[in-house]
């Protein structure tokens, strides 16, 4: 005799049991077929039949139970990988954001100390500025040459956000930021 669990290979398939919700309607079918063995085999008091379809029901039993099992561990594993990815994902937005701080800084940081380097050369153009006699039109050419140059070398400084701070005669305040 064949055995009757609705889910062993040796059933045969219908057409409708490629989906969930055909799964569920061919188990409920197969429960309703046992139903109405059980009660025929009742009916005529065949030890064997009803032996036969208690064994059917508890491996449909232990099967649920090892599927409720198998979905249980499932849906943990998948709340663990989701929390996983949400830390990468916040872990990547956060190095991205300190990398992007990281770079800014050293820009600045490059910046400053190549201004800071600049304004010794500004103070020597300034002081060889005060210095120069013009006495002949060759010098006047010269002087006028360095001039267009140390204008455009201020320029350049005001650019990167260097301002001229008028502290002659003026009392050095240092809670003021120039």
């Amino acid at each position: 005799m064949r055995p009757l669990h609705p889910l062993s290979p040796s059933a045969s398939p219908s057409p409708e049991q490629g989906t969930p919700a055909s799964h569920s309607l061919a188990e409920l079918l197969s429960a309703l077929s046992l139903a109405a063995i059980l009660s025929e085999a009742l009916a005529e008091n065949n030890e064997g039949k009803i032996a036969e379809i208690e064994a059917s029901l508890k491996s449909i039993e232990d099967e649920k139970f090892q599927l409720e099992d198998k979905v249980a561990s499932l849906s943990s594993e998948l709340s663990v990988e989701r929390d996983r990815l949400i830390r990468i994902s916040a872990d990547f937005d956060n190095f991205r954001k300190r990398t992007e701080r990281e770079r800014l800084n050293l820009v600045s940081n490059a910046q400053g100390e190549v201004v800071e380097n600049l304004l010794a050369v500004l103070d020597n153009f300034e002081r060889a500025k005060s210095q120069i006699k013009v006495e002949t039109e060759g010098e006047e050419k010269v002087t006028n040459s360095y001039q267009s140059i140390y204008k455009q070398f201020v320029e350049i400084l005001g650019s990167l956000g260097v301002v001229t701070v008028e502290t002659v005669g003026k009392l050095f305040d240092p809670m003021v930021s120039y």
